[in-house]
């Protein structure tokens, strides 16, 4: 993939400033995002950007940026099949045709112009998410509570199942609650090691995710599925692909190694690296997961399993 900044958001700030896309767009995969960010924070990478010089006599002018494709892995997941949401079909009273007959026995209406509606705002946006999620009976436990409570849920969740389904950690895209206490290590000799005491850390957070009901998640994904194919497409991608980026996205949890002894570890200045190269050439996703510890990876992979099953066969 052309786009390996870890940060859409940024990305997409910086092509609205060269006239290009608006950026919106997930509840379900926003709390699927939750599930990642059990994390070293790390520093991040400064954002370059690029001026334009013009000349008093001539204007230069800058091409749009390419559009970004997805990756071949994403491109190769699932498709989630579509449910189509109806009112009509939920009324045991509803007979279509009855409802034919009496629309044929009407007058013809006069035809009328009516404005077209002004588009909802991003807290009507919000607020609409929101109630969806109470009429579903989530309630997220305190570690990821904050995160639906910030504002643009749809572009913070869209944009991190984006940075997922590629391997990233989408720090600044959440607003959860950071694990309480450091990453402390062990030594042994003349190396290092995990100390296996880090992985209690994130017990509550895996905890308060693996508690949401996957089936509920699918229900969301589908009501708002329209929504989030525009906001998808907004990032430069075709729409088409927005539901393979999400399997992808839980995919790449389900393929974090586990590892049941604590891994050695070799210092890189103020960083600590697995030094297992196999370990270490890991994404950035799945090294974050293995600072979980083997029983919370197991825990949010069964959980993300079960997102998968329930997205798949609705």
């Amino acid at each position: 993939m052309r786009a390996e900044q870890d940060d859409r958001i940024r990305q997409a700030d910086t092509q609205r400033r060269h006239s290009t896309q608006t950026l919106l767009t997930a509840i379900a995969v926003l709390i699927l995002a939750g599930a990642v960010y059990l994390l070293s924070p790390g520093d991040d990478e400064p954002e370059e950007m690029l001026e334009s010089e013009t000349d008093s006599e001539e204007v230069v002018t800058i091409p749009s940026p390419p559009e970004p494709e997805p990756d071949d892995a994403i491109l190769a997941a699932p498709d989630i099949p579509v449910v189509e949401i109806t009112e009509s079909a939920d009324d045991p009273a509803f007979d279509a045709e009855e409802a034919e007959a009496a629309l044929e026995s009407e007058p013809t209406p006069v035809e009328e112009i009516v404005p077209e509606p002004e588009p909802p705002t991003p807290e009507e946006i919000d607020a609409e998410l929101r109630q969806a999620i109470a009429a579903e009976g989530i309630q997220p436990a305190e570690p990821i509570a904050p995160s639906l409570a910030a504002p643009y849920l749809l572009d913070r969740g869209i944009s991190s199942a984006d940075q997922l389904a590629r391997g990233l950690v989408p720090r600044r895209t959440l607003n959860l609650t950071p694990p309480e206490g450091r990453f402390t290590v062990q030594r042994e000799g003349q190396r290092y090691r995990v100390d296996p005491a880090s992985y209690e850390r994130y017990d509550a957070i895996v905890a308060a995710i693996t508690a949401l009901p996957a089936e509920s998640l699918a229900s969301l994904f589908q009501q708002f599925r329209s929504q989030l194919t525009e906001a998808y497409a907004s990032l430069g991608y075709p729409e088409d692909a927005m539901d393979n980026t999400i399997i992808a996205a839980l995919d790449g949890v389900l393929a974090a190694p586990v590892v049941e002894e604590p891994p050695y570890l070799q210092s890189r200045g103020a960083l600590w690296a697995y030094e297992d190269p196999a370990l270490e050439g890991r994404s950035d996703l799945q090294r974050q997961l293995l600072r979980t510890g083997p029983e919370n990876t197991r825990a949010l992979q069964a959980w993300a399993n079960r997102l998968r099953n329930a997205l798949l066969n609705p």
